[in-house]
């Protein structure tokens, strides 16, 4: 009995242990980037989502215990085209009146093919529509971000690049016209790509209010022109 009672309380041990190593990361947004491309016509068509946040836990010793948590604001769309960023929000595709947000949260990591590659597997969230898909991820490392004027404060920056391919029709987005040629206006599949700074959770503090303070700040001096030849 008890050496039961010891094996229970040195699982519970490692677990506490594990539970402290894995970070916790929130996103640098400034370094971060969620983008997207389909076939429109005859061409890809690549555009972003420019509100999103997230966060996730880390531990590179055991990284399969991984967990990530991703919100992006569909309205924040952009494709550096107006009258297509419109029409993505209307009722024929996203229907942000209804559906304002994207949303990814995982379920579980595995080791994927090669150094420092992962499969993160999650619930992603699309018009309303939940369904699973697989992230591709490369984990780039981590270092330390200089802060402020003076450089003398770091923050612990994290890196990842992941990418996916989805079916748009598998979440209800199924809007298309067809061509002369019989092809259609809009391709099915689309390419996802993430590109995610994480930063520590108090650093990240740290610098949002060191950029509400810069904001506050009277701008510098409008610099003098430079001389004429």
């Amino acid at each position: 009995m008890s050496k039961k009672i010891f094996m229970l309380l040195a699982a519970v041990g490692f677990l506490a242990v594990t539970s402290v190593n894995a970070a916790e990361y929130g996103f640098d947004k400034a370094h971060s980037h969620v983008g997207f491309s389909v076939k429109h016509i005859l061409n890809k068509v690549r555009g972003e989502f420019k509100d999103f946040d997230g966060s996730f836990t880390f531990d590179p010793a055991k990284p399969e215990s991984a967990k990530v948590d991703v919100t992006i604001q569909v309205s924040s769309i952009s494709t550096d085209n107006d009258m297509r960023d419109h029409h993505l929000q209307s009722p024929d595709f996203f229907d942000v009146g209804k559906f304002p947000t994207i949303t990814f949260k995982s379920i579980g990591v595995a080791k994927g093919e090669g150094d420092n590659k992962y499969k993160v597997t999650g619930d992603l969230t699309i018009h309303g529509v939940t369904k699973p898909v697989v992230l591709d991820v490369d984990y780039m490392g981590e270092d330390a971000m200089p802060m402020g004027k003076d450089g003398k404060t770091t923050a612990k920056i994290i890196g990842f690049s992941a990418t996916t391919k989805i079916d748009r029709t598998d979440f209800g987005l199924v809007w298309n016209k067809t061509l002369a040629s019989g092809n259609l206006m809009v391709s099915n599949d689309v390419e996802i790509t993430l590109d995610v700074a994480g930063m520590d959770k108090a650093s990240l503090e740290n610098m949002k209010k060191m950029m509400a303070k810069m904001k506050k700040e009277k701008p510098a001096d409008k610099p003098a022109d430079a001389p004429k030849n």
